[in-house]
This record gives structure tokens, C-alpha cells and sequence, in this order.
């Protein structure tokens, strides 16, 4: 059963790192020359953050599959949430404008403390197992 459920979780990461990747090459060799410098910046935060955690999500996961740490899946889950929470915003944002977000400008900071919490289930997890 861990095996199948880390396998979930290892192809979510590499179709998150597939996505990051592209994004990036989007980055470096095809934003419009009209995006402003804050924008880019924005676009470069998201990628960033984005492959950043999809590698930490595939280290919950090879974890997970050794583990019976039930918050091991819980870190992949926040990972996955805070990635499209923080990063997707901040995509959101570059395309389609500052204010884009509207009344969801808060989806960002959720993210951003969504992938804190990704971290601290992984570091529990991994604290529980060492004992």
C-alpha cells in the first residue's frame, strides 16, 4: 500500500517539475518585454518556489514509501496546496495584472503558509521515525 500511495505522489511531483521547468524556460526566453520589473520578479519567485517544493514533495514522497507516517502524506498534500496556492498566484498575478486576484488576493499568503506547514509535517514525520 505505501508503495502505490508514494507512486502518487512521486508522479504528481514529476508532472510539478515538468510544469516548473517549462515555466522557467517561459521565464528566461519569452515573457512580453512589456511585463514590468516587479512582475518578472514575481514570475521568477513562483518559478523558484515552485520547483523548490515539488523536489521537497518528491523527497515526502520516497519518504512515505518506507514510512508509516501518516503526516508524511500530509506534507505532499501541503506541498501540492501550497504550490498551487502561492506559485499559481503569483503566475495569476504576472499574466493577468496586479489586483488580478481580487477579493482572492489572500490565496498567496495561505500558500506561502500552506508550504510552512508541508515542511513542519515532513520534519515531524521524520522526527517521529527516528525513534
Amino acid at each position: 500500500m505505501h508503495h502505490r500511495r508514494s507512486s502518487l505522489w512521486i508522479g504528481i511531483a514529476a508532472i510539478n517539475g515538468l510544469i516548473a521547468t517549462i515555466l522557467s524556460a517561459l521565464g528566461a526566453h519569452a515573457l512580453p518585454d512589456t511585463l514590468s520589473e516587479a512582475s518578472r520578479s514575481f514570475f521568477e519567485t513562483a518559478t523558484n518556489f515552485h520547483m523548490f517544493h515539488t523536489l521537497a514533495m518528491f523527497g515526502a514522497a520516497l519518504y512515505l514509501r518506507t514510512s508509516d507516517q501518516a503526516l508524511a502524506k500530509w506534507s505532499c498534500i501541503f506541498y501540492q496546496l501550497g504550490i498551487f496556492g502561492f506559485s499559481c498566484s503569483l503566475y495569476w498575478r504576472v499574466f493577468m495584472g496586479e489586483g488580478s486576484l481580487g477579493p482572492f488576493h489572500w490565496i498567496t499568503p495561505i500558500g506561502g503558509l500552506t508550504l510552512i506547514l508541508a515542511w513542519l509535517c515532513l520534519a515531524i514525520a521524520a522526527f517521529r521515525g527516528a525513534k
